[in-house]
Order: C-alpha cells, then structure tokens, then sequence
C-alpha cells in the first residue's frame, strides 16, 4: 500500500454522492459524506470543508431549514455536531459530543431540501473541476487561518494534536442553456489568406453553452468558409464552441461577421475587422494580460485553455499573487505556460503578481520576456520558497532587481491599489484602469497629474479562470465585467507583445473589443516627439454597439467631445448612476431606490451595465420601478419608455451604500480578515417633466470620486464608427499628453493610450 493510500485510510475520504454536474446559477442540492479514516475522531475534533479557489456560490446558512441554503449535517445515532460558516467558501462540523470509528459516516447536504427550501445558488461559472477539500484536526484546536496542505501532509502541534487531510470530492459545473451567440476572428484579415473564425454559444452568464445544438447561418460579404458551406451546426462534441480553420476573404468590403440561429431565435456578430490586400504593418491583437487568481495550481492548464478556446484571446498573463503561490505551483505555471505557447496564435505571458501593502508600493503585475524566470515575492519565501529564495520588501527592491532586464512591470487597482508615489518609467510603459474590480480612471489620472508618461491596459483579475471574459457574478468584491486590451503589434510572439507593451501602443476597454485608433500630427499611440504650439489629434473608432460621444483630453483636460448619437425623440428616458466609493481597492457602490412617473405608465425597461446579476429592477406598479444596481467607477442603469405622454413629473430617488474591504480580528491589523462592509452614503432626489427634459440632462453631483445621478432622455443611436479631427491651438509647455476616451450608448468604454507631444519654448 502506497503512503498516500495509507494516509487517505488515517484521514478518512469526502465523497460526492448526488449528481456529479450540476448548472452554473442554478439551485442545487450538494450531498456529500465524510467517511471516517483508521485514526477516529474525538469529542472537539473538526472537519473544515473548503473550496479550492473564490467564487460566487451563496454563503450556506444555518438556521432556517425551510429556506434556500440551509446547511444540513447528519451524524451518527448518539453523536452531536455543530457547524460554523465563516464565509462563502468554508464551513466547520465540531464533533461536540461523542466518538467516531473507522467506517463511521456524517452526511453533509448543503442546500437541503427536505425542509421545503429550493437548494445552494450555485457559482454562476463554468469549471470543469470545483474541488470540495476536507481538513480534518483531531482536538478542534486549529483556527480558521489554515494553510491548506496536501493530501498526504500532516502538521503537529505542541500539544501533540495534529491535522491532515482527507480525500476531496470533486464536481464539475456546467455551461446552461443558449442565451447569446457571438464570433470572434482576427482583428486584420488579408484578402485570400486563410484565418480562424471562432463562434459560441453563451449561456446568461456568458459561460460556453456546452449542450447547445442549434443550426447557425454565417454572413459577411466575401466570406467564404471551408468546403463553401456557410450554414453549420453544433454537435455535442462541440460544447458550445466552433472554430473553424480556413475561412477566406474574396474581397474587401466586410466590417464584421453575422451569424444566426432562425429556429432558436437567437443572433449576433463578430468584433469589428479590417480586410486589406495586404495586411498593415502593425496588427491589432487582442489579450488579457492579468487574470488568474486560481487557487488549485493543477488548473492553470484549464485557464489557459479557456483563454485560447473559449475566449479567444491572442495573448494571456496567469497573474498569481505571490503571497499565495507557492514555488512548486509556480513551476506548474511555468510548465503550463510554454506547453500552450503556440506564436501565431496563443502567447501566455510569463510572470507573477508583486502583492505588496499600499505603504511600500501596492500591488503591480510583472511580465518577463522570456520564459522560466524566478519569481521574486514581496515576502513569504521562507514559507512559500525554497531555502535559497528571498524577498523584495519595497517597490524599490523591485525596481533595482528587475531594471536593465526585458521584464515589463504594471501596476494597478486589485485587492490593494498600487502607490503610484514610486514610479520607474524604464520597467513601468502602462498601467491597469479596468477589471472585474471595476473601472478606474481616477488611477490614470493620477499617474498623468504626477507627469508620467503611461499608457492604458485592462484586465479580467479573475479568481474564475475565465480569462478573457470574466463576470462579476454574486461577488461582493467584484463589479463588472473583465477588461481587456488591445495592442499593436507587428506580430503575434512574446518578444513583440511586450515590445509593444513597452511602447506603449495598448489600449484599454471594459471588454467590448472596441477597435480604435488615434494619432497627433501623424504620430502613433505611445509615441513621444516634439511639436509646435498647435497639434492635429486624429480618431478613428469603430464600437461593438452604438457610440454616444468621444472625449479628447490634453492630461486632466477635456478639450473636446465629440457627440456621435443622435438628439433625444419620443419618450424614452433613461436614468444613470456612477462612481466609486473611494480612490482604492474594493470600492463599490450599491445603489437602490426608485423611479416614479405619476400618471403615467412605464413600458419596455432595458438595463445598461448591469454586469452584476445583483442589479435589477422590479415593477412596482404600472407607474413605479424599483431600482437596485452594483457597481464600481463606470455608468449604468436603464431605459424605458413612457408609454404615454405626461406633463406629470418623473421622479427619481436613489440611495447609496460604499463598499469597502476592512479588516477585523484584534486591532483590525492588516493580516487580519477581511471582511466586505457597507456604508451608508449619499441619497439623492431628481425630478422632472418630459417637456424640461427636452432641454437637456439632469445630473445631481454628489462629490467625490465621480458619483451622480443623472436623469435624461436617451439619446438616439446613428453609428458605431467615427473619424474625425481635432485642431489644439493651446499646447502647453512641457510634455502634452493627448489621450482619448470613447463612450458606447451600452455604456462599453475605452481608454486610448496617450501620445506625448513635448512642446520646447
């Protein structure tokens, strides 16, 4: 017998015994048994059941066995047993009164229904393996701050008590029904030249729908795909997902790719793409260079995987916090990381996540160019390391380590928010301003008021391994959907994505592949040159939806904005909330109230970026919504139309609640727990008539960091593409950097990288 086999038999075993797969979101019933090992369990023992990595699952509750959630845990006859739910992902049975032998059983069913309630909501992603872990400690005596060890590993304690764990139980979490169809094919495609065009079927929360069967039709003027046939289906062996290798272009001509399931009712299109006769120099690409927060490292191939097949991304960065990533799951990393690098068509990004406290730099994402590099930490080598690792203390050491070398370093807003006190423009091209955190503009603000001269990336920072296209879901720490960015570069490698990185010719977006481009007197984004007193600012965009407006800004200045929709007719209104609650990590805002129109009678209501499935509206009356949105630095909310004219007044009243990340435990120290609160903040009223509508926005400030409310008429949509150009006659002395923001009516948005005019005189 093997020594794990007998220390699985010591430990005892966690089995899944209902169904190994259930739905993302669903409500589902978990039952699992915990089969006691050779060594027993006393009066004060415990088993902590944990999870493997964050989610969304709701937290299981405890004390109404007839509502959704109830935890039920089933001893032995004569035995008792206590449960403690310290968060979403871990629970603790005590062995209060009794003693357990080899082959003695207690049941656990999380989300029980006997009682009458429905079930656990479920994670709302995908994940081929959710582990369910089982630590088991034989007095009762360890604290919920556990390290989680191997199977086979023990840890002794000076009493003599000792931990070890058990065999997990595994569940795979499944993809549900169509919602949404979507392609994605290259950016720049040259006539007569073979590409990959790869379509999916999502589900509502944007996972692939693995048993989607439908029959697509696929248009695009000139397209041709292999055999000719551009009616295609999906098998089971598909999963949701097609790629097809050796479609062509004929001609030029083409903006995007329509496809279409008639019997299914379902539609949509490609990202916006460019036919030549012979490809530009410079090629749009597109990537998530900062994701993977996944805590079992034998998924790292999984994130990858998703990040080329399901997402379809050219580039990927598995960003693991370094305080959490131990060396030999770093080596998993590196492994994983060149098993998937293919150029041409995938390029995983080497690095790690310098997890720093604000006070010593923060949090920044570093990236080598070339494989199989250490990973530096800020501290926890002597736990996580080897005997003959060290540590980088302050964003400093990082910087003199790291300078002279091809390694590229970002930082941004995460779990901590970087210190953009300490900056090396040789290491750091660009910075982080959207994830799944939210979206934030005040860091690139910052970082232009300190007169540096950066570009703009976005990312997913993900704990899903959804790289690419990341949800917030039920999370209380997450906001929105994932960034990404798109990067100009002569081809897909790893030398010339960083090169590119590192000229800063990036771009980001909160995950529309908004295609964009901008230049000052012919130079391209990221370029530094000298100019005269007047500059030429040239935008070219082309949005996944309708554009509202562009903004051109000259460092903090706007100084032009350039409105692309149309002016407000009929009765449609539309009411947005945004902002954050501070300028750091964690900084959300719930916001509820309602929206009256007296006399009047609200239609159709469409949602603006309700990312979180914690937005909603419900109607109250045919008159009346009630509003309830999450969000974090970026606009939403909804439209709806007034089904008949009134002079009556439309009123909208909406509280705020700041969402921050304090910690508790002693004196609230910083290795504390952290535990997400909410604040009560501002309440806001604004009232008005269609009539005093119609002369334009009613926005209500409430302060600082960007939060409003404001009450309009929406606006008519006219295109998804704009050029123009922008004549500044005031350039400043010193370095101008002129940089753009583009802002789709879904509220999709895209930050454009500077170019930087240094006017001498």
């Amino acid at each position: 017998m093997s020594s794990n086999s007998e220390e699985f038999n010591k430990w005892g075993k966690l089995e899944l015994i209902s169904s190994q797969e259930i739905e993302a979101g669903e409500l589902a019933t978990i039952k699992l048994q915990f089969i006691v090992g050779n060594i027993g369990l006393d009066q004060g023992s415990t088993l902590t059941i944990w999870t493997d990595s964050d989610s969304d699952w709701a937290k299981p509750q405890v004390e109404d066995s007839s509502a959704d959630g109830y935890l039920k845990i089933i001893p032995p006859t004569g035995c008792a047993t206590s449960v403690h739910t310290p968060d979403h992902k871990s629970f603790v049975i005590t062995l209060m009164s009794g003693k357990l032998s080899e082959g003695d059983c207690i049941k656990i069913i999380i989300g029980d229904q006997s009682g009458g309630g429905g079930g656990l909501r479920a994670q709302t992603f995908y994940e081929p393996r959710r582990n369910f872990l089982c630590e088991v400690n034989l007095t009762g005596s360890k604290s919920i701050n556990w390290t989680p060890m191997g199977a086979d590993t023990k840890r002794e304690y000076g009493n003599g008590s000792y931990t070890g764990t058990a065999t997990k139980a595994v569940l795979r979490i499944t993809g549900g029904e169509a919602s949404e169809l979507s392609a994605i094919a290259p950016s720049d495609i040259e006539i007569g030249s073979g590409f990959a065009l790869q379509l999916k079927a999502s589900d509502i929360w944007g996972n692939p729908a693995e048993k989607y069967l439908g029959k697509v039709e696929i248009k695009a003027p000139g397209l041709v795909l292999p055999e000719g046939n551009n009616s295609l289906e999906f098998s089971e062996e598909h999963a949701g997902i097609r790629r097809i290798e050796g479609a062509v272009f004929t001609e030029e001509g083409a903006n995007c790719i329509e496809i279409e399931d008639i019997d299914n009712g379902l539609a949509g299109k490609s990202n916006q793409i460019r036919i030549y006769q012979k490809l530009p120099k410079l090629k749009l690409f597109w990537g998530d260079p900062h994701s993977g927060q996944v805590g079992d490292a034998s998924k790292i191939g999984d994130y990858f995987k998703y990040a080329r097949n399901i997402s379809g991304l050219d580039f990927a960065g598995y960003q693991r916090n370094d305080s959490a990533h131990s060396t030999e799951e770093y080596e998993i990393q590196q492994s994983q990381e060149k098993s998937y690098h293919e150029p041409g068509r995938f390029v995983p990004l080497p690095g790690y996540e310098w997890s720093a406290a604000v006070e010593v730099g923060g949090h920044h994402n570093v990236y080598f160019g070339r494989f199989d590099q250490p990973m530096k930490r800020w501290k926890g080598a002597d736990k996580l390391g080897r005997p003959d690792e060290s540590d980088l203390p302050h964003v400093k050491d990082l910087y003199n380590y790291y300078r002279g070398t091809d390694t590229v370093i970002t930082p941004h807003v995460g779990g901590t928010h970087a210190n953009l006190e300490w900056h090396d423009p040789s290491l750091e091209p660009v910075l982080e301003v959207t994830s799944t955190h939210g979206s934030f503009e005040w860091f690139l603000m910052e970082s232009i008021e300190r007169g540096y001269q950066m570009g703009f990336v976005g990312g997913n920072d993900c704990h899903t391994g959804r790289a690419g296209d990341d949800r917030p879901g039920y999370q209380e720490r997450r906001y929105s959907k994932g960034g990404l960015t798109g990067i100009y570069a002569d081809k897909l490698t790893l030398k010339s994505i960083l090169e590119a990185m590192k000229a800063r010719r990036v771009y980001a977006t909160t995950g529309a592949r908004i295609r964009a481009l901008t230049s000052v007197d012919d130079h391209f984004i990221g370029e530094k040159y000298s100019c005269g007193s007047e500059c030429e600012i040239k935008v070219d965009v082309e949005g996944t939806g309708p554009l509202e407006r562009i903004e051109v800004y000259r460092g903090q200045k706007l100084i032009h904005t350039e409105v692309i929709s149309g002016s407000p007719s009929g009765n449609k209104v539309r009411v947005l909330w945004d902002g954050a609650s501070r300028w750091s990590s964690y900084s959300g805002i719930r916001w509820d109230g309602h929206v009256d129109v007296a006399d009047g009678q609200i239609g159709e209501v469409k949602t603006i970026r309700f990312d979180s499935p914690r937005s909603n509206f419900e109607r109250i009356s045919t008159s009346k919504l009630s509003l309830n949105g999450w969000a974090c630095g970026y606009p939403s909310g909804i439209v709806f139309d007034l089904s008949k004219s009134t002079e009556s007044e439309i009123t909208v009243a909406m509280n705020s609640s700041l969402i921050v990340g304090p910690t508790f435990a002693a004196h609230g120290e910083k290795d504390s727990l952290r535990r997400m609160a909410h604040a009560p903040g501002d309440s806001v009223r604004v009232s008005g008539t269609l009539d005093q509508l119609k002369k334009g926005p009613m926005r209500v400030n409430l302060g600082h960091s960007n939060r409003s409310v404001t009450l309009d008429l929406a606006p008519e949509p006219v295109s998804d593409r704009s050029q123009f150009t922008v004549i500044d006659k005031d350039v400043q002395p010193g370095v101008n950097s002129y940089w753009v923001k583009i802002i789709q009516q879904d509220m999709e948005m895209a930050w454009i990288s500077p170019v930087f005019a240094d006017r001498i005189g």
